[in-house]
């Protein structure tokens, strides 16, 4: 959910990897405990916290440093961190930067350190969130929290068109009908808006994956979303605007949000992070929903936070075993408080905890998960590699293409450049 990092083709010398078996525990003297380095930038919630609770808890054994990169410059200060040989033990992030690195060989194997851990991925962790997140079928990176894409509305828009504000649209007719009935152009009021640039990242795939496509063949690494899933998707898009002029034409940057706050805009198709300011904007009057099945099945797209370990010089076994006895420290311990905060975790015990299922908007993105796709496993995709996608999708949107046109297009860039990213 943040931004990318470079692939970079340093090598790091290697270590051999456990085997899964638990790790006799070494005592060290307080005054030299093993340091284990973690880079955020500071976003996730009561970190400094936990690992103060780590820190007192395996005081003299391990010690965890935390460090937050300012957010504009962490691309650079991690790379530089690599090429230096002096990259963190840990690092968070969302899951496409640390394909780069694990193209590379630059990361640990997660499955031995949770064995070592006692966590079961495939009881801990949501499916959607584990199975898709590999690179060469091994599992280098493991989910931290997540948020689905919803529909957002307006329930006093609702009332005022006749409409149930308790029954929102669940397929694409019921939301075309809907917003077409929201619309009233004299009172400058639509029943959609849909602009170039954000929230595509969230909707594009959520859609394309709706209409059974997917955006890419990591495997092949080869582009897939131009495919006739994905000129429907697209194609519905487009259709908002200029075929049943639900919405603005060049909407300009962030309007969606702004008229939806200002009680202009009904109805929004956006990550769960709209919550927040959406509640304080309408209060009683915001309606949230599942994303509606525009396509033909449902699919929502997941943003999200994975962590990854890196193959530093100072691995070793002991440190092995520290970092996953502070992943499962976070999991247990950090999780709840996500969840208090607002934010969906990923740790199951949490997610079926009264924590997520006694909060209604939690609830409703637990919910969503078993639908939830990812971006392909290819190296900063939903950043900068996909950023030719995107700007042909911006392309289509402001009428200057056909949705085939513009996928086919940018399928024929990416189709180039995409296999360039790997070693």
């Amino acid at each position: 959910m943040r931004k990318p990092f470079a692939l970079l083709s340093t090598c790091l010398s290697t270590l051999a990897l456990t085997t899964g078996t638990i790790i006799p525990f070494t005592a060290h003297a307080a005054s030299n405990p093993i340091v284990i380095t973690f880079w955020d930038t500071g976003t996730i919630t009561d970190v400094q916290t936990v690992i103060n609770m780590f820190n007192k808890k395996y005081a003299g054994q391990y010690k965890v440093e935390f460090q937050a990169p300012t957010y504009n410059n962490e691309t650079e200060a991690v790379n530089a961190a690599v090429a230096a040989h002096k990259e963190p033990d840990i690092m968070e992030e969302s899951f496409t930067p640390s394909v780069a690195y694990a193209l590379e060989g630059l990361e640990v194997p997660l499955n031995s350190l949770f064995k070592m851990a006692g966590i079961n991925p495939a009881q801990d962790f949501p499916s959607s969130l584990w199975n898709q997140a590999t690179v060469n079928g091994i599992h280098y990176a493991a989910p931290t929290d997540t948020l689905s894409t919803l529909l957002f509305y307006n329930k006093r828009l609702f009332r005022v068109a006749g409409l149930n504000p308790s029954k929102p649209p669940v397929n694409q007719q019921q939301f075309v009908s809907y917003a077409e009935k929201l619309t009233n152009r004299s009172r400058g009021v639509w029943g959609y808006v849909q602009q170039p640039g954000w929230p595509n990242q969230f909707l594009f795939p959520s859609l394309i994956a709706q209409f059974g496509g997917s955006l890419a063949n990591p495997a092949a690494k080869k582009m897939e979303f131009n495919s006739q899933a994905g000129v429907e998707a697209l194609q519905f898009e487009w259709n908002t605007i200029y075929k049943w002029k639900v919405s603005p034409t060049n909407a300009s940057n962030n309007e969606y949000v702004n008229l939806f706050e200002k009680g202009q805009n009904a109805m929004v198709m956006d990550g769960a992070y709209d919550y927040q300011p959406f509640k304080e904007a309408l209060g009683s009057n915001l309606g949230v929903a599942p994303l509606p099945v525009i396509g033909k099945k449902e699919s929502n797209f997941l943003g999200q936070n994975y962590w990854w370990v890196f193959k530093t010089p100072t691995m070793n076994l002991q440190k092995e075993k520290g970092i996953a006895l502070f992943m499962k420290f976070m999991y247990e311990e950090w999780s709840p408080m996500v969840a208090k905060a607002g934010t969906l975790p990923t740790w199951e015990p949490t997610l079926k905890s009264p924590l997520v299922t006694k909060d209604p908007i939690l609830h409703l993105q637990a919910q969503q998960l078993q639908y939830g796709r990812l971006n392909p496993a290819i190296p900063n995709w939903g950043t900068t590699t996909s950023q030719p996608l995107y700007n042909e999708i911006n392309n289509v949107l402001l009428n200057k293409e056909t949705p085939s046109q513009g996928l086919n297009k940018a399928a024929q860039e990416m189709d180039q450049t995409v296999p360039a990213l790997y070693p």
